[in-house]
């Protein structure tokens, strides 16, 4: 059978007209038999190692069938082009070849290293004729599909060939002013920068210890000032203990009156024994005294908050707290260590942005801008937050990259260093969303 031209002119018009290689190796593979009827066909690249089969999307390379392929190819690489048996090839791969494939095998090799050979099988065996027409097809595809592969990387931008072309003498002449201006534009937009953001920020405690009311009462007083150095034990407010006084030196009576009572019936006890029924009664008051008057001397200990380890008061204004009544558990103070410190800053959510754990952040205090206070991400917030201010802004945290040396609560702005994104996202990112708040697209 003599392959058909005009079945493989519009093969060859349909391969040039393919806009990516699988389109083109999927004419070799399938529509090959549009002209000449076949079996399976199978294309190899020796340098990428490449395996395509007709009929299916994909090969299995670590399968039994793939591996046999690959073994196959190989060994007819060192061949010319023409007709290959079983007894052509090695004997491992002639004894598998029955069991994958027909007798009549067609190699058509691409004489070049990174060329696509092509093997055609069948049942029938080949004329001379088909031969002929395949070989002329095969030559006539790779020369298609190197036209098409030279024309797509044409097309890709190359900035380094366009800045050697660029530099030529009489170059720019000929490009004209104009058109040289808007490619330095164009690469200027894509020149990647690294995003910062700016943020208000403070040095605050990392672990600040909060004391908190242990009983509900009415604060007489703040024994100390903020900024104030304190001790381990030392206190720190003072709870009203009135109302537990007056129920102490209750108890304390009743509980004289039970231990009395209690004696006067341990003696009757030992002559009547209508006292000594009466005893464990009696008894048993005696220790409800007694723990009555041990929960009003722990409660009017609790009173008196002490500091549990030395350090620094942190509170906004001591002289607020006379007078007002707290729960138990309300928080009154903190104490926090001054070299336990670390970097807090509120990123507004217009601003907000990826962030990676580890960002540097930069600290440049109001006191001292030209010295910031080097830190590191560490917290980047979920879920934005209400401020004082009434604006919504996201939490970060950052651990110090050195000892602290500044004092707890010094304030100033936080540089926040983000990922590098190309210049005209950076300039266009704030425009284009508000843009998109108002139309709403």
């Amino acid at each position: 059978m003599i392959p058909d031209a005009d079945a493989l002119l519009a093969l060859l018009q349909t391969t040039r007209s393919a806009a990516t290689p699988a389109e083109r190796q999927f004419v070799l593979l399938n529509r090959t038999r549009e002209a000449v009827p076949y079996h399976a066909a199978v294309s190899w690249q020796a340098r990428s190692g490449l395996l395509l089969h007709s009929g299916v999307s994909s090969v299995d390379g670590q399968g039994p069938y793939g591996l046999w392929l690959k073994r196959l190819a190989r060994g007819l690489a060192r061949r010319p082009a023409g007709l290959v048996d079983a007894a052509d090839v090695d004997a491992a791969v002639a004894e598998e070849w029955p069991q994958w494939w027909p007798p009549h095998l067609l190699w058509l090799p691409a004489g070049a290293a990174d060329g696509t050979d092509l093997l055609l099988v069948r049942e029938v065996a080949w004329r001379e004729a088909e031969q002929q027409g395949l070989a002329q097809w095969a030559d006539l595809w790779r020369l298609a599909d190197q036209a098409a592969a030279g024309s797509r990387r044409r097309r890709v931008f190359d900035p380094g060939a366009l800045w050697l072309a660029l530099r030529r003498p009489g170059r720019a002449g000929r490009i004209g002013r104009k058109r040289w201006i808007a490619l330095a534009l164009l690469l200027l937009t894509l020149l990647p920068v690294r995003q910062s953001l700016r943020a208000p920020g403070e040095l605050v405690p990392r672990e600040p210890t909060v004391v908190r009311a242990a009983i509900e009462g009415t604060v007489r007083r703040l024994v100390v000032e903020p900024n104030q150095v304190v001790q381990a034990g030392q206190v720190l407010a003072e709870l009203d203990d009135d109302a537990f006084a007056s129920r102490l030196q209750v108890a304390r009576q009743a509980l004289g009156t039970a231990e009395a009572e209690w004696r006067q019936t341990h003696q009757q006890a030992l002559v009547d024994p209508r006292a000594k029924a009466q005893l464990p009664i009696v008894q048993g008051k005696l220790g409800e005294r007694q723990t009555e008057l041990r929960y009003l001397e722990q409660q009017m200990q609790r009173t008196a908050l002490v500091a549990p380890h030395a350090g620094v008061v942190l509170v906004d204004d001591a002289g607020s707290w006379a007078g007002r009544t707290v729960q138990a558990g309300e928080a009154l103070l903190r104490l926090a260590q001054p070299q336990d410190q670390e970097l807090e800053a509120w990123l507004a959510v217009g601003d907000a942005i990826e962030l990676a754990d580890g960002s540097a952040m930069n600290l440049h205090l109001s006191s001292r801008p030209a010295d910031p206070v080097a830190a590191t991400l560490r917290l980047y917030a979920f879920e934005a937050e209400h401020r004082p201010d009434g604006t919504l802004a996201y939490r970060l945290r950052g651990t110090l990259a050195a000892p602290a040396s500044e004092r707890l609560g010094a304030r100033g702005t936080v540089r926040i260093d983000g990922p590098q994104v190309p210049l005209i996202y950076a300039v266009l990112r704030r425009p284009l969303a508000a843009l998109r708040e108002m139309t709403g697209w």
